[in-house]
């Protein structure tokens, strides 16, 4: 087993050396081996299941945090929810204008960015029928930041 001669070795590799030996027959399968192993599976879930819902949080390193961001559905500054990403905040924001109005025939919405960036807002228009009409709905989606370290030189 090389990664335990090694000082400070890396504890990915020292798991991946012990589950190789356990598999080979070439470990005795003490309690605190068992008990360390069932803890590595268990953990490795729970990190899974944190990657699926925050995409990116698992790959956190100390030279440069992960850029993370949640995304709130609004109308006219009034939350209407907070969701993990962009196309389930827009499915909900959608949902939730065709149950407080008809729209009328020929009407098509889309959403209108404030800007060419890939984080930035969204406002929810309607379109049509006419070429040139054009109306607001009041409804947006607000990108929020989500700070996984502290700068106290950071702005806000």
């Amino acid at each position: 087993m090389t990664s335990t001669t090694v000082p400070n070795p890396d504890p990915t590799t020292v798991i991946a050396d012990i589950r190789r030996r356990a598999a080979a027959g070439t470990l005795p399968l003490t309690v605190q081996i068992l008990q360390l192993l069932g803890a590595s599976m268990e953990i490795e879930a729970r990190l899974a299941a944190a990657e699926a819902v925050f995409p990116g949080i698992t790959h956190l390193t100390d030279e440069k945090p992960a850029a993370l961001a949640v995304f709130r559905a609004e109308r006219r500054n009034i939350p209407y929810g907070t969701f993990t990403t962009r196309e389930v905040a827009r499915a909900f924001a959608e949902a939730r204008l065709v149950r407080r109005r008809t729209l009328p025939a020929g009407v098509t919405t889309g959403w209108v960015p404030d800007s060419g960036d890939e984080d930035a807002c969204e406002d929810l228009v309607m379109f049509g029928p006419g070429p040139d009409d054009e109306g607001t709905t009041g409804i947006r989606i607000t990108v929020l930041p989500v700070r996984v370290d502290f700068d106290p030189d950071a702005e806000g």
